[in-house]
């Protein structure tokens, strides 16, 4: 019996890494057991992830065993390993546990000790390089990033002139590769889902920062129902770019639901790598952590988001998901007709000086401006300021936050405080009631906004707002209620809206004015 066992665990969407990997195993573990003649030193062991319709018989020999296993069985091995990516290899001991850092730097120095006494065998100073990085594979299993991929320098510098050509390094937008993503794109809508599958890895071989080959490949898997070994490649994706919202979504909503411990424990790691490169990471782990918790969204954050959609918000918004809270908000001061809001007709000039915090590309000021005298746009989006500025609805725009905005605004100065889809983005408001109702003017100032409500079947009656899974706040009705009646404010008008759709499903949310009454607040 040996002392330890390599098992390699894979499945058939890797095999194009496996034929290029196991060549290499099965030599650095002959010449590994070459040290002890008498008995092997390590036996290796194939794990395949195989299909309900397969032979799922395992196979032995003297050196290499093969096990064949159910999908469902071979997840449950894999987690017992802490095995997150395939192909991936764990080293065990004799009793079939995974060795420790400790344990492995014991085995590490073995042999090692060996090899520089037996002077029959290979040179050390090969040896020495097979050896690291055969540790770094082991040591980094599960690392964000593909554990194939830390034996590239030794499997490339093995490889002929003419074979390491084909894996030179492509640019992403490299018509070869372009094609190749498109022949595994129809292989997927053909139905051919392992073969599809097999072909992104094959562009991943090539270029393994293809983060579009690793998102489709994370689709696929999760097609055929492997979300466990999606989760790794979707993770890659946000490792690479942390600018795509479309991966950070899938993870937070689609994933996290069916593997939470994998994606926040994914999500960490890549934070605790680059945490300031990362802001939508950190947003998307707090959104899973600490969604009751967290008072509010990073203003790196909500820049970033809103700078990328500076060039698109409206359309997007407006003509595909239905967004209308801007006009909903302005209709609504006009039923309402508070004294000073004037109405389009009426020859009376306005007197209102009006505030809009997370103003955007201006949409509530262009609705405005017949209405008031006077429209401060508020943006934390440099990006957005600068759409709104061509517009030329507002008097004054700003660059900064909402909280240090009302801070500097004079007490009384303002007649209405208009924020359109805007505490999405902030969890705790107690701090904007308190500025609003200092900055408004006592018995005539207004507060108007919008919520997207909390999900009655996600929280209980005590929750006053939560982070959801789309990384956006929800509030209670109960809660905004409180917050009127602390800060001396009477709802004078409350609405149920679809605040916009998301994949067709209209979100829910409501509609408020709010009539500062000249108490004050606590």
């Amino acid at each position: 019996m040996s002392q330890y066992t390599l098992a390699y665990l894979t499945s058939a969407w890797v095999k194009p890494i496996d034929e290029i990997l196991l060549p290499w195993l099965y030599s650095i573990l002959d010449e590994m057991n070459e040290i002890k003649k008498e008995k092997l030193m390590i036996t290796f062991l194939q794990v395949h992830w195989s299909p309900q319709d397969t032979d799922t018989s395992s196979t032995n020999d003297t050196k290499t065993k093969v096990q064949r296993l159910q999908p469902i069985l071979f997840r449950l091995r894999c987690k017992e390993l802490q095995v997150t990516d395939l192909p991936a290899c764990v080293l065990l001991d004799a009793k079939g546990q995974v060795l420790t850092q400790k344990l492995l730097q014991s085995f590490d120095d073995e042999v090692c000790q060996l090899y520089k006494s037996n002077a029959t065998l290979t040179s050390f100073t090969d040896f020495t390089l097979s050896w690291k990085v055969f540790r770094e594979l082991l040591e980094n299993n599960g690392v964000i990033g593909a554990t194939w991929d830390k034996l590239r320098p030794l499997w490339l510098s093995n490889m002929t002139l003419v074979q390491s050509a084909a894996f030179q390094p492509l640019k992403v937008d490299d018509g070869a590769l372009v094609k190749m993503r498109q022949e595994a794109l129809a292989l997927y809508e053909a139905g051919e889902f392992l073969s599809a599958a097999t072909s992104f890895v094959n562009i991943l071989l090539i270029r393994p920062t293809c983060t579009k080959s690793s998102f489709n490949l994370a689709v696929i898997l999760q097609s055929i129902g492997e979300t466990y070994f999606a989760v790794s490649n979707m993770l890659r994706v946000v490792a690479l770019d942390d600018s795509d919202s479309v991966a950070h979504t899938v993870l937070r909503s689609v994933y996290y639901p069916k593997e939470p411990d994998l994606v926040v424990a994914g999500y960490r790691l890549i934070l605790s790598a680059n945490r300031d490169g990362h802001v939508r990471a950190t947003h998307s782990l707090a959104t899973l952590e600490d969604a009751i918790t967290i008072r509010t969204a990073a203003p790196a954050y909500v820049a970033e988001v809103f700078d990328e959609l500076a060039d698109s918000f409206e359309e997007k918004l407006v003509a595909h998901l239905e967004y209308h809270v801007p006009w909903q908000l302005v209709e609504a001061l006009q039923i309402l007709s508070p004294a000073g809001f004037i109405s389009t007709d009426s020859k009376t000039e306005p007197t209102w000086v009006v505030a809009d915090v997370g103003c955007g590309t201006g949409l509530c000021g262009r609705l405005l401006r017949p209405h008031v005298k006077h429209i401060v746009g508020v943006d934390i989006s440099p990006l957005m300021i600068e759409k709104t500025r061509e517009k030329g609805s507002y008097d004054e725009l700003h660059t900064v936050d909402i909280v240090p905005f009302l801070e500097s605004c004079a007490n009384e100065s303002l007649d209405l405080v208009i924020s359109a889809d805007v505490w999405i983005y902030v969890g705790a408001l107690e701090q904007v009631f308190e500025l609003s109702a200092r900055k408004l003017r006592a018995s005539t100032g207004w507060m108007a906004f919008s919520i997207e409500l909390c999900n009655p079947r996600a929280t209980d009656n005590a929750v006053e707002y939560r982070l959801a899974s789309s990384g956006r706040f929800q509030h209670a009705h109960s809660y905004i209620a409180s917050l009127a009646s602390c800060f001396g404010f009477t709802i004078a008008l409350q609405e149920g809206i679809t605040v916009r759709k998301e994949s067709g499903e209209p979100i829910p949310g409501r509609i408020y004015l709010l009539h500062r009454d000249g108490s004050s607040a606590e």
